[in-house]
């Protein structure tokens, strides 16, 4: 299990860890040997400036200058706020060789040369201790290291708060960030994404047990074994029936997308329930599946009356799924509420159908049975009346407390997606910039009914749905630029997805 942690359960956890496994100063060491270890695979023996603060992350970087001197790097350390003030900080600065120790406050056009002829500059100033703005002469120090073609941070790039995200304009901004033991909340803020280069999370010994509060990281542990067993006596009625109502005469292409990814995650029997001319368009694009033609309007949306033809249908249903290219119109809300109140068995609700929904958002009380809602930002916003900044600032809070209030399970959408049922919640780490493109939320539904619709707890099939989603994105990347990944690559990709050793 991978761990989201504020500074306060971090803190908790290393206190813990402390008392009954390894001590600070063995988690210290730990810490600033793994950073050292990952740097000497980047970069050769050069100039290197490493820059610590008075506290426990000033005391990482010790540890690091120590190694990194050891392996024949030319180091020098600048204090940045003075001599180190936690034990452990001071333990190590004392086997430091002083005469290539060096004070801002003493020195600060030597300490600013020093970074500016550094091929490698090390962030060990606040770590998750930041909070407000930077002192003037740290700032400027970062200034001329964040011209430096290496910048590592350990933990958090300082200068940005580890539980909000915010940060000064003149923080540390790293090409590598070592994040320690557990990802801190800050890595979840969007604006604060792009911040941290590549981030790595590294293993300082703190026993898992040690974390009693913590949000979850979706990784392949998470979701071994994702797909049920099929024996040998199976047949297509194990594995479920789904009916995904999608489609309308401009949106076609959503019930291709989102119907062919649910069949190839494996579904047994899929009915594709459209518009009567988006059937005649799609009956020789999609022959796996059956077809529901509903009545339509004039300009291609499904009809005032479409709920008449699913009623006999509705009894032998696994699944609904329903939105994706829908339209919104009014046609669309009268549909989505009707499955809301009279449909017994679970629903995704995607796109258009969370839309049409948005004005009478307390329709999800009627609700019965389980309900998934996979909006993105925007779509959010309708219908938790909360403002984009304002849930983007919170993502998960935003979410769970919609989860909570509406009795249902939230995929908010987007980099590091967001699952929720209000009490468990998970956050994904799968996925590229690739997924940033029309149709990915059709075929992440299809992914996610099809995994609900055989058996699969639906809480789970939307935490494992968007892994698998975000996978199969991740092994595309490995064979064409982001640009170029369709949406329906991701589809393709889906067997290798479902076959790698990693998820078995």
């Amino acid at each position: 299990m991978s761990f989201i942690v504020n500074n306060a359960q971090m803190k908790a956890a290393e206190k813990l860890c402390n008392e009954k496994f390894i001590s600070y100063s063995q988690m210290m060491l730990n810490a600033g040997t793994q950073i050292a270890n990952r740097i000497c695979e980047i970069c050769k023996p050069c100039l290197t400036a490493v820059l610590c603060g008075a506290g426990n992350n000033g005391g990482d970087g010790f540890v690091i200058a120590q190694k990194l001197s050891e392996c024949g790097f030319k180091v020098r350390v600048i204090l940045t706020c003075g001599e180190p003030k936690t034990e452990c900080a001071r333990e190590f600065f004392v086997k430091l060789d002083k005469e290539h120790v060096f004070s801002l406050f003493e020195e600060p056009k030597k300490c600013k040369t020093i970074v500016q002829n550094a091929q490698l500059v090390v962030d060990c100033v606040f770590g998750t201790g930041f909070h407000g703005s930077l002192p003037e002469d740290i700032a400027e120090l970062f200034c001329a290291a964040n011209s430096r073609p290496v910048r590592i941070s350990a933990d958090v790039p300082s200068g940005v708060d580890s539980d909000t995200g915010t940060f000064d304009p003149n923080c540390f901004f790293p090409t590598h960030t070592y994040v320690l033991a557990a990802l801190k909340k800050c890595f979840l803020v969007p604006v604060c994404r792009d911040l941290h280069g590549q981030t790595e999370l590294l293993d300082i010994g703190i026993n898992g047990s040690c974390f009693k509060e913590f949000l979850g990281i979706l990784t392949n542990e998470s979701c071994r074994c994702v797909l049920p067993e099929r024996k040998p006596s199976s047949h297509k009625g194990n594995f479920g029936r789904l009916l995904n109502i999608a489609g309308s005469l401009s949106y076609s292409g959503a019930a291709v997308m989102s119907t062919q990814a649910a069949l190839r995650t494996g579904v047994g029997l899929c009915t594709l329930a459209a518009p009567i001319s988006v059937v005649k368009s799609l009956t020789g694009r999609l022959i796996e599946n059956t077809f529901l033609p509903l009545p339509e309007t004039a300009d291609g949306f499904i009809g005032e009356n479409a709920q008449e033809s699913l009623l006999c249908i509705l009894p032998r249903i696994s699944v609904i799924s329903i939105g994706c290219g829908l339209g919104n119109s009014e046609s669309t809300r009268k549909m989505t509420e009707f499955i809301i109140k009279n449909a017994s068995c679970p629903i995704i609700i995607d796109a258009d159908g969370i839309n049409s929904i948005s004005d009478n958002i307390n329709v999800l009380r009627e609700r019965t049975g389980e309900t998934i809602l996979t909006p993105h930002l925007f779509e959010f916003s309708r219908i938790c009346k909360k403002s984009p900044t304002e849930i983007q600032n919170d993502r998960i809070s935003a979410a769970r407390q919609f989860a909570q209030e509406y009795g249902v399970t939230i995929v908010l959408k987007g980099a590091n997606t967001v699952i929720t049922d209000g009490d468990d919640v998970y956050v994904n780490t799968s996925g590229n910039p690739g997924l940033a493109k029309g149709g990915s939320g059709d075929v992440l539904c299809g992914i996610i009914a099809g995994l609900a619709v055989q058996d699969v707890n639906p809480f789970w099939a939307a935490v494992c749905g968007v892994y698998c989603h975000g996978f199969a994105a991740d092994l595309m990347a490995r064979e064409m630029p982001y640009a170029s990944i369709l949406a329906s690559d991701i589809i393709n990709k889906l067997p290798q997805v479902f076959l790698s050793e990693a998820l078995k």
